[in-house]
């Protein structure tokens, strides 16, 4: 794709040159809220991966970029039927344009609008922290509104022995992969009906399948791929993690302010009652 210009504002595909400067955006772009958080990865282009189509758009001006947003396109399953969705991600703004949000936003829009077209997908979709306000009023900007608000719990780590009666499998094949979300297709929506990010999660070994009589879950292993830190909280939660250090380290880990945390993403949590949940 050709350079578009914009008035002075030009939009193109980003090209693995860029990465070192997407990078550097991201890490002084933190997502805004009670918790402040900033991302730590090597690579920008790494989760394009998991989509069976996508791309990373930048908006530059003068040979400095600007902004960028991710696009990744994929079949997802929605009511039972097969739907062709486009996800948006990564939308960052470089912290010395914040005043020209709307200029070079208006810009990406309208490019697109012209690649993907009204009749090439079934709908878009994006996610953004409930308490994030600039990044949810960029995205009323683009024609998104609120569908819903979901909970997410993060465990933390507690230093206690292993428990004996979970097993775990470490390599895992495609096969079993999709016999655990098959039976989910009738009763929930999003989910993946291709292959692609389930394959590459597979070549990399980052899946583990927890087990433990009555109780499992799927895993994926994020870190070093998704590292997240934690650059400035709320003055309730900053008194919390204060005094959380000083009582609660001994059993937990209680994370450092900037400082590089490793995360697990749980995808399927299944039981059949609440102790052996608590042991997986």
């Amino acid at each position: 794709m050709e350079n578009k210009k914009a008035g002075n504002i030009h939009v193109r595909f980003a090209t693995i040159d860029d990465n070192d400067k997407l990078l550097k955006i991201e890490r002084e772009s933190a997502q805004e809220g009670n918790i402040w958080l900033v991302a730590f990865r090597e690579d920008f282009f790494g989760r394009l991966k998991y989509f069976e189509e996508g791309f990373i758009m930048i908006a530059e001006d003068a040979y400095d970029i600007i902004g960028c947003i991710g696009v990744g396109i994929e079949d997802l399953i929605v009511n039972g039927e097969s739907r062709k969705g486009i996800y948006l991600f990564g939308l960052r703004t470089n912290p010395k344009y914040r005043l020209k949000v709307a200029r070079w936003l208006k810009s990406i829009i309208q490019e697109l609008q012209r690649l993907l077209g009204p009749t090439d997908f079934d709908f878009g979709y994006a996610s953004v922290k409930a308490d994030n306000v600039a990044s949810k009023k960029i995205l009323e900007h683009m024609g998104f509104s609120t569908t819903a608000t979901l909970d997410f719990y993060a465990c933390p780590v507690r230093k206690t022995r292993n428990e004996k009666s979970v097993f775990f499998e470490r390599e895992l094949d495609l096969e079993t992969i999709l016999d655990l979300y098959k039976p989910l297709e009738k009763d929930y929506d999003f989910l993946l009906q291709g292959t692609k990010a389930f394959e590459s999660m597979v070549a990399a070994g980052r899946l583990r399948l927890f087990k433990t009589e009555g109780a499992s879950a799927l895993v994926l292993d994020t870190s070093g791929e998704q590292d997240f830190g934690i650059t400035r909280l709320s003055k309730g939660l900053r008194a919390f993690q204060l005094l959380a250090q000083g009582t609660l380290s001994p059993l937990v880990r209680i994370p450092r302010m900037n400082e590089r945390l490793r995360s697990w993403d749980v995808l399927l949590f299944g039981w059949d009652d609440i102790r052996s949940a608590r042991k997986t």
